[in-house]
């Protein structure tokens, strides 16, 4: 089944059966409907006992490879086999499970189960259950200790100084990278469930004295909203959560480096992790926070500021050099200087492919050798995509198909495009190059002024939970804007000291 399909599926009445199966008081009654429940499935594992030295049946229950098998012999069998077998055990299934919570079971997270469903959702989730006979209730044990990934540097980013751990697709581990960054008793996490079948665990963190209340409460409410079947991805709650849904615009910052979330975190964002992922979302996000680093504040703060800047230069040039270079050309000739445009019109003769038709066709062949070199195999990847870009475009020029001052173009653009840090934004500023194209091919720099009025209007209509997507330019505040241009010294930024 397709991943994307799990939506449509959401109305589906075999996957909206909510009843609850209560416990019978029978031990083998429950094992039974258990079993069914899981349709036999050859990972669960049993080991039924005595407990008690009234010989009570008991069972406990657990799935092959979802559980912390170390722990489960020492904290859980080994303590009711050596233990609860002398134990006198309370007639009653608060008294008995009372006494092996306190004086028998070792582990620290221990709950009572009311139903079946209960016990089958923290067994799916790794857990172990406790099951006594006689008693409508159960016990479950979390033990969880399925195989995660170890910590490593985060493949789609890059540093130069700073942290090298990046997040993993473990839940409790992510945020442990997070609390050893942020060690303070305000640090608040909330752990949801969402997904019908997938029954995902999803986790909100935001320090409570700077995230505002309402900023945490409208994330709370969509998060809560959320019905689907399954979540595999934080991309499956982005697309839901997110402001703008229709804009190609990401509103959701998304990152896999714990210094970048945490540093999100203290200036009041709102952090989404999702198990199983190791992208991990923060709310709110704006533009300009699109266009910044970690880094930068790791840098020395010349460095940063400079850096800063060309990377809006580089944005710039990606959403506007190949439309000033067809806009020009067609329309406007005397705004470029006599020697270069001869040599232009020199490098032309012989193409057959209007100005337009030429830029699109480069255009769209290197965003093709990008997507090859992204899904071939990394040890040759980047050769396919830099030998592929060489070869094609030194033939195209060769055969006369091509003329190298639109080879040029196309390979600054790209080169400007690899500047924005978010893959997000940059994936949505190579779109709108493309308009951007098409704009300055009818109208010339008419259209491209055109093209970025609209832009402007459809970037300021943008809200991120709230905050302004433009902000802190519009509206305009003076002391943050500054903070937004450059990265000013830290014997200058004072921290906060709530």
């Amino acid at each position: 089944m397709k991943n994307d399909a799990f939506p449509d599926h959401s109305s589906s009445s075999e996957l909206e059966d909510n009843s609850c199966i209560p416990f019978k008081s029978g031990l083998g009654d429950n094992l039974e409907t258990i079993q069914v429940e899981l349709g036999y499935s050859s990972d669960l594992s049993i080991r039924e006992f005595k407990l008690g030295s009234a010989a009570v049946p008991a069972a406990i229950l657990w799935i092959n490879s979802m559980n912390d098998a170390h722990s489960l012999d020492q904290n859980v069998i080994a303590p009711l086999l050596e233990r609860g077998s002398r134990m006198e055990i309370v007639p009653t299934a608060d008294g008995i499970y009372e006494q092996l919570c306190d004086s028998v079971i070792f582990s620290g997270e221990v709950a009572l189960a009311e139903s079946v469903d209960s016990v089958l959702t923290r067994l799916l989730s790794g857990a172990s259950v406790l099951l006594v006979d006689g008693m409508t209730k159960g016990v479950t044990i979390g033990n969880t200790g399925y195989e995660t990934r170890s910590i490593q540097e985060p493949s789609s980013t890059s540093v130069v100084r700073g942290p090298r751990d990046g997040f993993v697709e473990s839940l409790s581990v992510n945020v442990s990278l997070i609390r050893r960054r942020i060690r303070d008793k305000r640090l608040h996490v909330e752990v949801m469930t969402v997904g019908s079948v997938s029954h995902t665990q999803i986790a909100l963190l935001y320090l409570r004295h700077r995230a505002p209340k309402q900023v945490v409460e409208e994330v709370r409410e969509r998060l809560k909203r959320i019905q689907i079947d399954a979540v595999l991805e934080s991309n499956y709650i982005e697309e839901i959560i997110k402001d703008a849904p229709r804009s190609i615009f990401p509103t959701v910052y998304i990152s896999e480096r714990p210094d970048d979330i945490a540093g999100g975190a203290l200036e009041g964002r709102v952090v989404v992790i999702v198990d199983g992922s190791p992208f991990v979302l923060l709310l709110p996000c704006t533009f300009f926070h699109l266009m910044q680093t970690a880094e930068d504040y790791y840098l020395a703060f010349p460095i940063a500021a400079f850096v800063r800047w060309l990377r809006l230069i580089g944005l710039y040039i990606t959403l506007l050099f190949p439309a000033l270079y067809v806009g020009i050309l067609s329309f406007h000739p005397e705004m470029v200087p006599p020697e270069l445009l001869s040599s232009i019109l020199a490098a032309r003769e012989g193409v057959p492919f209007p100005l337009l038709i030429e830029a699109l066709l480069m255009e769209l062949t290197f965003e093709g050798l990008r997507e090859a070199g992204v899904r071939m195999p990394r040890a040759i990847g980047s050769a396919i995509s830099i030998v592929g870009a060489l070869v094609i475009g030194e033939s195209a020029v060769s055969a006369g198909i091509i003329s190298p001052p639109t080879i040029i173009v196309v390979a600054g653009t790209a080169i400007a495009s690899f500047i924005i840090p978010s893959v997000e934004l940059s994936g949505a500023v190579r779109l709108l190059r493309f308009f951007m194209l098409l704009f300055a091919s009818i109208l010339g720099l008419y259209g491209i002024v055109l093209g970025m009025m609209l832009l402007g209007i459809h970037l300021t209509t943008i809200k991120s939970v709230g905050t302004p997507y433009l902000a802190p330019i519009a509206p305009f505040k003076s002391k943050e804007a500054l903070k937004t241009v450059f990265r000013l010294p830290w014997w200058i930024v004072r921290t906060k000291k709530n």
